[in-house]
């Protein structure tokens, strides 16, 4: 039942899949069997990290982790597969300081258990490497990704589809150091393969495809970059459902588009939309939900409703703040943008502060990492 729960789940029958994880838990329950009920648990929150139920995910992989503890020491590979699993769901709910522990030890044990195997452990080093992108932390994302594509085309060779993911991820670090050229040449590299590996309606074929569009908007080919969102989101509303986090992704990148067209209206329907599909897969403070709440504000203070795009500003950095550090690129931007509209505002003290603030983040930041210093705040909203 759990193995035929994996393929139901990779054909992207999920109704299927749960219910039979849900019957095979309840064997284990009946008829203990502890490292089978761990691997199903660990499949089971696979799944739900997927469908975007992360608070779930969490508790099942958490639970799965401590029987392969149990069961076969703190040093076997489940224990790290299993870590590798909790990290993901954890940068996802925004928790980085967790995450990072997680993968830490992964990739502790992975070179105790198993130190001549780079391609386990480069399966690590590529999420780790995604945390570190999603902190803004970006020559080290570029660091390990590069490390971990290496190993990668080696191991499994140039056509391999985990070979090209790790392709669009590096794209996406490039991208947010602005060299568009490397990434545009990665991604266009990538998509193909995917495509001939998985199939057109995969949901890394989704994943590659949103990510050239935005690679697309930034270029300001926004004709391009339609056609891409439109194939992604159609891609995530038929696999993960309409009120799936990916899908508000994808609808939060084209109100991105209808801003750069002047369509207001048309944006603000698409970030309300997307802000109510966020809030409920990853709560009210998610970096990602500060991302579309700094996007919106965006729209406001271009309308001229300066009073709104203030209350957005503030909260976004708010969170940001708390979850990022004010260092972080995108509060830097967004503090910049939310002292733009207190001088609308007329309210010039708090803004030169503000102003003040960011500068001085900005020059610790630029000290401590260089390469960075020239993102802008959409950036994690287009993770």
């Amino acid at each position: 039942m759990n193995y035929l729960a994996v393929a139901k789940q990779m054909r992207g029958d999920f109704p299927a899949a749960e219910t039979l994880y849900r019957d095979a838990v309840e064997i284990c329950r009946q008829n203990p069997a502890p490292l089978d009920l761990a691997a199903i648990l660990l499949n089971q929150a696979r799944l739900y990290r997927i469908q975007g139920k992360f608070a779930q995910a969490e508790t099942l992989a958490k639970r799965s982790l401590a029987i392969h503890r149990l069961q076969v020491g703190p040093d076997h590979p489940s224990v790290a597969d299993t870590l590798d699993t909790l990290g993901w769901i954890q940068v996802r709910l925004g928790r980085y300081a967790e995450a990072d522990s997680a993968y830490r030890e992964s990739m502790a044990v992975r070179r105790r258990a198993d130190p001549v195997n780079q391609l386990s452990l480069a399966g690590t080093l590529n999420d780790f490497a995604f945390l570190h992108y999603s902190m803004g932390r970006y020559a080290e994302a570029e660091r390990l990704y590069r490390q971990v594509l290496a190993t990668r085309q080696k191991a499994l060779g140039a056509e391999h589809p985990d070979t090209a993911d790790t392709m669009v991820r590096l794209a996406d670090v490039y991208r947010a150091q602005h060299q568009l050229a490397k990434a545009e040449r990665l991604l266009g590299n990538a998509l193909p393969i995917l495509e001939a590996a998985l199939g057109p309606e995969s949901l890394r074929v989704a994943n590659a495809s949103n990510n050239l569009g935005v690679l697309y908007h930034d270029e300001a080919r926004i004709d391009e970059a339609v056609p891409l969102f439109r194939r992604a989101l159609r891609i995530y509303q038929k696999v993960l459902g309409k009120d799936h986090l990916q899908v508000a992704s994808v609808l939060s990148n084209l109100a991105v588009i209808e801003t750069s067209r002047h369509a207001y209206r048309e944006s603000e329907d698409l970030y309300t939309r997307a802000l109510a599909i966020e809030e409920k897969a990853v709560g009210p403070e998610h970096p990602e939900l500060a991302a579309m709440l700094n996007n919106l504000a965006q729209v406001y203070g271009v309308e001229g409703r300066y009073d709104e795009a203030e209350r957005l500003y503030a909260r976004a950095i708010d969170i940001w703040e708390r979850s990022l550090g004010a260092t972080h690129p995108d509060v830097n931007a967004c503090m910049m943008s939310y002292a733009a509209v207190l001088r609308k505002l007329h309210r010039k003290k708090e803004a030169g502060e503000l102003e003040a603030r960011a500068r001085q983040s900005r020059i610790v930041r630029d000290h401590d990492e260089p390469s960075t210093s020239l993102v802008d705040w959409r950036e994690l909203q287009r993770q």
